[in-house]
């Protein structure tokens, strides 16, 4: 019998709380998993939390992969030494460019896949990453000084020395080969896909519930995400309160968390006069997102730049209107299935909100739309995708031309 060909995956953003990253590896492992017997996959997590960037990992954590055939995942607990727990050991730093490759010495994979943008700086095999955009490199100032640090020249090293790099859109593969002079066929966009959770909810007992459970209001705006500087809170605030005028019954719910070095959005929230209707949830809990959208009057996300923007999607799949950016990856992923604006002008904002609000047959055709496309795009196909990837970079299969989203 031939052996399985061992593709080692870096899995510190396996979390509890997963954000997008964690998403990203917990469904693209499951279902490659399920789609494959050529490969078999290790899965390298820390005993607890990796710093700085805000990415944790759990062995026990809720967001593991699970239900793949027997044999073909294995998790890899890598332990500190004497239980040393401190935060130093804990540093990406240290768990990228010296626990993993340890590791890898001593146990060799056949291929490692680093997902969260960044290769050991001495990487004992040969590898793949996925960069999902590159902000950082465009726009530092969005940024903290830790998190420049962790990702500018490190994601440039790995591009270069990774034998393929993965990357989510189209839009972004192009910067990706601009600013780091990659060839073109070394680079290939593999989109992702909403959870098969992000659907239609027909008990409105449960949107109710998850409505009074966030005191929500009975009717709102959503936007769904982690608050930092590139998703243009500010602007969305002063598009809000000038819809309010017009509907004063309205509120806005921003779910996800602040992070660093965007300010509490309080304070913005307070200047504007709005504290009354804006309700600030922090992370919510997976199982009531579907709810939360589906519950929505529509989902605005006026993102200033997005290497994916998985939001736009998950609000199409769940049948609820969608208002985006027309910059940046966004048109690419919505298609013709959301009102699409310019971020920086917050009267377009405005009056687009107030379009999908106030006008029926826009908000059908929206909904009828969002839902078709949301649809094309699935985790097996990422999955598909990626298995070629790793194909062609252990010279497995003939290469090809990098991939493009769908549109």
């Amino acid at each position: 019998m031939t052996r399985r060909l061992i593709v080692g995956i870096d899995a510190r953003s396996l979390s509890p709380q997963p954000t997008g990253v964690g998403r990203y590896v917990k469904n693209l492992v499951h279902h490659m998993a399920a789609l494959d017997s050529e490969f078999g996959f290790r899965l390298f997590m820390p005993a607890s939390p990796v710093g700085p960037t805000g990415s944790s990992a759990s062995p026990d954590g809720d967001d593991d992969p699970a239900g793949e055939p027997d044999g073909i995942v294995e998790r890899v607990v890598l332990g500190t030494p004497m239980l040393d727990r401190t935060s130093l050991w804990n540093n990406v730093f240290v768990w990228n460019h010296l626990r993993l490759p340890i590791h890898l010495s001593r146990r060799p994979v056949d291929l490692l896949h680093g997902p969260f943008y960044t290769l050991p700086a001495l990487c004992p095999a040969p590898a793949v990453v996925t960069i999902h955009d590159i902000t950082f490199e465009l726009h530092p100032e969005w940024y903290t000084r830790k998190a420049r640090l962790a990702f500018t020249g490190f994601a440039a090293a790995s591009a270069r020395k990774a034998r393929h790099v993965l990357t989510v859109s189209e839009h972004s593969r192009k910067d990706i080969i601009t600013t780091y002079g990659l060839p073109p066929d070394r680079v290939t966009a593999v989109p992702l896909a909403p959870d098969p959770q992000f659907a239609p909810v027909e008990d409105r007992g449960v949107i109710a519930e998850v409505r009074r459970r966030y005191d929500l209001g009975e009717e709102y705006l959503l936007h769904v995400g982690s608050i930092t500087p590139r998703r243009n809170i500010d602007r969305l605030l002063e598009a809000f309160a000038g819809v309010r005028r017009r509907a004063p019954h309205l509120t806005l719910v921003l779910a996800g968390r602040v992070e660093p070095p965007s300010p509490p959005v309080e304070v913005a929230i307070r200047r504007k006069g709005l504290t009354d209707v804006v309700r600030v949830t922090g992370y919510v809990r997976p199982e009531d997102l579907p709810a939360l959208y589906a519950g929505a009057a529509a989902v605005v996300y006026p993102s200033l730049y997005e290497g994916f923007g998985l939001p736009v999607l998950e609000a199409m799949a769940c049948g609820v209107p969608v208002l985006t950016s027309n910059n940046s990856c966004l048109p690419e992923v919505a298609g013709d299935a959301a009102l699409l604006v310019d971020p920086l002008d917050t009267g377009a904002i405005a009056e687009g909100i107030w379009s999908i609000l106030s006008d029926m047959a826009l908000r059908n055709r929206l909904t009828r739309a969002g839902l078709a496309r949301a649809a094309e795009f699935t985790w097996e196909r990422t999955a598909r995708e990626t298995l070629a990837v790793y194909r062609r970079s252990l010279s497995l299969d003939a290469p090809a031309a990098g991939a493009a989203v769908a549109s």
